[in-house]
């Protein structure tokens, strides 16, 4: 069947229509006349799949990857990268629309410096090909395993790192996990920040040999290694945790704030929009006298903000990151910042009764906030409240819910994971009852208002050589009877009026001496010395000579 796409899904696939209902085809793009054939009709959807590009769109790109379409990580690789920040930005507003009601500002979103090497950790399973391990992905909505030979968004170093290891690993004989046996290698997770790696081997019950951890250390950048047992089949990564080698923290520098990480600690995939993202926060939230950050994971956030409030609280419910945020608070000498390791709906009710909460900065996971979080957040009087979301449709759900008692100001878009159809965000959002329209550049911050004065005031407008104070000095008009000064008049001294046009005197000439005799201007064909020769005219008798004689 043959269509046009209409638009983008939140997936990042197209989107056309056929007999009334939407068909959502991955890899096609909006504008492009395509064939499809129908996958499987879902009632109120259809899914189809691309067989043929009859017009293809201008926005669409070869793509850098070979199994991009099978690894599912990347689903935006064929599309260019300035069409891929507008589908991100078209999204999140459509979202916006649907659940929110909101159509107000949304700002240019803030593009990636680097689209592509700019991942700096990955959680990749292991496979086994003719004996050898290899690291991959699964299909997405299969059990079919991927091998990947290169990722084009990890960092360089990482994926040489990740190479390396697997060579290593080849060379040792080293063999995938076996469910019956609960021995062998589950998964590969590194970590790279500031050119450092930290490698955790996530096996069965066995231990990992000497010789083996000594080939990994030679490796450039490995400053630790981790291993991790699990026998489990829950969906965690990690089991029991074991270091192994080097260092058992890393250390990363974000401008003026260091963090050290735990291997179970949380950070941000994009190292340099990870600052970006916090600049925004930090622009954004007012000076306070108690600010609470819920989700706070290793504390990032409140270090970075923590000279505009008196004091911090960060909630969060997992110990090993409140652990590892207040070994941060202490590592950056931020005597106001602390962390408690609690529920973060639960915490912000006790802390709104025991303290004047005036700012509320939160960062929670893809599924949004909880319905305790939003009713304390509806019942509290806090005034300014910073929503980071990394999920357009979660966000928007949650802002409709809060503008029963809030008014969004703005929000700022991120693009944090390029080649993804994924989107962070910032919004600014403040309590109805404390909402002020935008001051203007001549309102005072503090004291009484002063409204900006208009045109038509009574008060005449003061001119630039009008004194501030003491006697009133007007300005002098045009029709002044005092006369202009000319140029060449002169400051002090006698008046030396300017010579007119019309004067008597003759205007010397350019040969004229200016002093002594007069020379008259000498001709072209004048001797300089002797007899004087004339000009021949043009019918003097002597013939023109002509050409060849």
């Amino acid at each position: 069947m043959k269509t046009t796409v209409k638009k983008w899904g939140i997936n990042g696939e197209g989107i056309a229509f056929h007999e009334g209902k939407p068909v959502f085809i991955e890899n096609a793009i909006p504008d492009e006349v395509i064939e499809f054939d129908i996958k499987s009709d879902e009632g109120t959807y259809l899914v189809g799949e691309l067989t043929r590009l009859v017009d293809q769109s201008s926005k669409r790109r070869y793509p850098l990857c070979p199994i991009w379409k099978e690894c599912g990580g990347c689903a935006l690789m064929h599309v260019k990268y300035p069409a891929q920040c507008k589908m991100k930005e078209g999204n999140l507003k459509e979202a916006l629309i649907k659940y929110a009601d909101y159509n107000g500002r949304i700002l240019p979103i803030i593009k990636n410096p680097e689209p592509l090497s700019y991942r700096n950790s990955c959680k990749l399973p292991f496979g086994e090909e003719y004996g050898e391990l290899y690291t991959g992905m699964y299909e997405r909505d299969t059990n079919h395993f991927q091998k990947m030979e290169r990722c084009y968004v990890h960092s360089k170093l990482l994926e040489q790192t990740r190479q390396e290891v697997l060579k290593i690993m080849n060379e040792h004989h080293l063999k995938m996990y076996d469910d019956k046996k609960k021995t062998g290698y589950r998964t590969l997770v590194m970590k790279e920040f500031d050119s450092k790696i930290q490698i955790i081997f996530v096996t069965g019950k066995e231990d990992i040999s000497e010789e083996f951890i000594h080939d990994v250390t030679q490796l450039e950048g490995v400053v630790s290694i981790w291993q991790s047992v699990k026998t489990e089949t829950k969906r965690e990564v990690f089991g029991d945790m074991r270091f192994i080698w080097g260092e058992e923290k890393m250390h990363l520098q974000l401008e003026d704030i260091q963090l050290s990480l735990l291997p179970r600690s949380f950070f941000q995939l994009n190292t340099k929009q990870s600052v970006n993202l916090y600049n925004v926060v930090k622009d954004w939230m007012p000076r306070s006298k108690t600010t609470v950050e819920a989700y706070s994971g290793i504390g990032a956030i409140s270090l970075f903000v923590k000279d505009k409030a008196e004091e911090i609280i960060g909630v969060e419910s997992i110990q090993d990151a409140v652990d590892n945020a207040n070994e941060n608070a202490m590592l950056n000498h931020a005597d106001n910042v602390s962390f408690i390791c609690e529920d973060a709906g639960s915490a912000l009710a006790h802390l709104v009764q025991e303290k004047e909460v005036d700012t509320l900065i939160v960062d929670p996971p893809r599924s949004g906030l909880d319905d305790i979080m939003k009713e304390t957040i509806l019942k509290s009087k806090i005034k300014t409240m910073i929503y980071v979301s990394c999920n357009p449709a979660t966000l928007a759900k949650d802002l409709g819910v809060l503008k029963k008692e809030y008014r969004i100001v703005k929000i700022q878009p991120v693009d944090m994971f390029s080649q993804t159809p994924h989107v962070e965000s910032v919004t600014l959002l403040v309590r109805n009852d404390d909402y002020r329209q935008r001051r203007r550049f001549d309102d005072k911050k503090d004291g009484d208002f002063k409204p900006r004065r208009r045109f038509n005031d009574d008060k005449p407008r003061r001119r630039f050589d009008d004194r501030k104070d003491g006697d009133f000095k007007p300005k002098r008009r045009f029709d002044d009877a005092k006369p202009r000064r000319r140029f060449d008049d002169r400051k002090d001294g006698d008046y030396r009026p300017k010579r007119r046009f019309d004067d008597t005197k003759p205007r010397r000439r350019f040969d004229d001496r200016k002093d002594g005799d007069y020379k008259p201007k000498r001709r072209f064909d004048d001797k300089k010395d002797g007899d004087f020769k004339p000009r021949r005219r043009f019918n003097d008798d002597k013939p023109n000579r002509r050409y060849g004689k």
